[in-house]
């Protein structure tokens, strides 16, 4: 019953972690319109200014979706621990590495 509570732990965390990304912007077209009309105010006044930021909408994605893999990898390496981990423990129960072989 535990190990239920476990995954189902983990999952909600999985689905928060994905789901974080996407769901702090949800005004993200107002915002990009209201970019556009002070792109050219903007340009005029700070001509030297550079600001580290994603150029378009293709980068700003790109970087969530390099977020999400890298979350997913880690979640797949330790599901993959956890199997060896398995392993590990029925080989100990069942003697495997005892001394005493028959």
């Amino acid at each position: 019953m535990m190990w239920k509570m476990k995954r189902l732990l983990v999952f909600s965390l999985l689905i928060f972690l994905l789901f974080s990304f996407f769901l702090l912007k949800l005004n993200f077209a107002q915002e990009v319109m209201e970019e556009e009309q002070n792109k050219i105010t903007q340009a005029e006044e700070n001509a030297e200014k550079i600001v580290p930021s994603p150029k378009d909408i293709k980068e700003s994605i790109g970087i969530y979706v390099f977020v999400v893999w890298m979350w997913i990898a880690i979640i797949v390496l330790i599901y993959i621990l956890r199997l060896k981990i398995k392993e590990v423990d029925r080989l100990f129960y069942i003697r495997f590495f005892s001394a005493k072989k028959k």
